[in-house]
């Protein structure tokens, strides 16, 4: 089953699951957004799994990820998908020393074109 779709997307934190905000995945491209928050990016599907390329650009309030606060960060995700869910780590390219647990969670499709 095709990654298409409209996801909402979670980070895993010391209190628990945080909803981040919603993406948008279409034949390999990859835009969202949050409160704070941008993203764009690419994926690739892999067996039961993707890997994801992910450049997030925050303004207003910035959180701290992998422990630093920047405007603009780049995120590997590598996941594994469970039906509706897909669940991995996110880590900085150079620094896979430091992961975040992320989870996404498909909400509905992408309108027809």
């Amino acid at each position: 089953m095709s990654l298409d779709g409209i996801w909402s997307s979670e980070l895993g934190g010391p209190y628990g699951w945080e909803p981040i905000g919603t993406m948008f995945l279409r034949g390999g491209h990859l835009t969202g957004g949050g409160r704070n928050h941008f993203s764009v990016g690419t994926y690739r599907e892999k067996d039961d799994g993707a890997v994801f390329h992910i450049e997030i650009r925050q303004f207003g309030k910035k959180r701290a990820l992998f422990g630093r606060k920047s405007e603009q960060v780049r995120v590997i995700v590598k996941a594994k998908r469970e039906g509706d869910r897909i669940i991995g780590e996110a880590t900085m390219p150079g620094h896979i020393e430091y992961a975040l647990c992320v989870r996404f969670k498909r909400r509905g499709d992408l309108p027809e074109e």
